[in-house]
C-alpha cells in the first residue's frame, strides 16, 4: 500500500476515516476501505493531519455509541417474549366489515387472527426493557458532580509506630500515599 498513487491513497484514507467514524473499529474500517490495518497505522504515525482526523473519527464513533446508550436507557429496547423456548406471537380479534367481532360457531368465542408486521410476518410479542445501568453511567458522565461515586477515607486514631519496624512503617506510609490519603511532601525527612 505504500506505493499507491497519491490520488488512490487519499481516496483510501478518506474511505478509511469515513468507515472509522461509523464503525469505531480500526480493523473493520481498514477492511471497508480495502487497506491493511498496518497501513492505516503507518499513515497515522507519518501524518499528523491524518492522525488528528483519525482521532476525530473515533470521537464521532464514540458519539454514536453514546446516542445508542441513551436510546436504550431512555426509550428502551423491545425484547421478544419467549415461553417454553418458543416465541409468543400476537393475535387480535377478527372483525367483519362493520368492525364487529367474528364469532366462531363451534366455540362461541371471537375468532382470532395473527397480527402482522410491515413485511407480512407474524408479529412476536415483546416487552420494552430499559437499562438502569446505562442511565446511571450517562448521569455519571454528564453530571459527575452530582452522580459520581463519593467515597472518603476518614482516618482517626494513631498509628502505633513504636511496635513497627522501619520497613513496616515505610510500607504503611507508602500505602497511604498510594491511596491518596497522605500527600507526598518534602519535609526534609530522610525516610523517603
Amino acid at each position: 500500500m505504500t506505493n499507491l498513487h497519491p490520488t488512490i491513497r487519499d481516496a483510501k484514507r478518506q474511505a478509511f476515516l469515513a468507515s472509522l467514524a461509523v464503525l469505531g473499529n480500526v480493523t473493520a474500517a481498514a477492511q471497508a476501505a480495502g487497506v491493511d490495518r498496518v497501513t492505516a497505522y503507518r499513515w497515522r504515525e507519518g501524518d499528523e493531519d491524518f492522525a488528528a482526523a483519525w482521532d476525530d473519527a473515533i470521537e464521532q464513533a464514540t458519539d454514536l455509541i453514546e446516542l445508542e446508550a441513551r436510546r436504550r436507557a431512555v426509550e428502551g429496547v423491545d425484547e421478544p417474549v419467549v415461553y417454553q423456548g418458543n416465541f409468543t406471537y400476537l393475535y387480535r380479534e377478527a372483525k367483519d366489515a362493520d368492525g364487529n367481532p367474528i364469532i366462531d360457531e363451534l366455540t362461541q368465542s371471537p375468532k382470532m387472527e395473527p397480527v402482522l408486521d410491515e413485511h407480512g410476518n407474524h408479529k412476536v410479542a415483546a416487552i420494552r426493557k430499559y437499562s438502569d445501568a446505562l442511565m446511571a453511567l450517562l448521569l455519571k458522565a454528564h453530571k459527575p458532580e452530582k452522580y459520581r461515586e463519593n467515597s472518603k477515607v476518614e482516618l482517626a486514631g494513631r498509628l502505633a509506630v513504636s511496635d513497627m519496624t522501619e520497613e513496616e512503617i515505610l510500607a504503611e506510609l507508602g500505602a497511604l500515599v498510594a491511596a491518596g490519603v497522605v500527600p507526598i511532601e518534602d519535609d526534609g525527612c530522610d525516610l523517603v
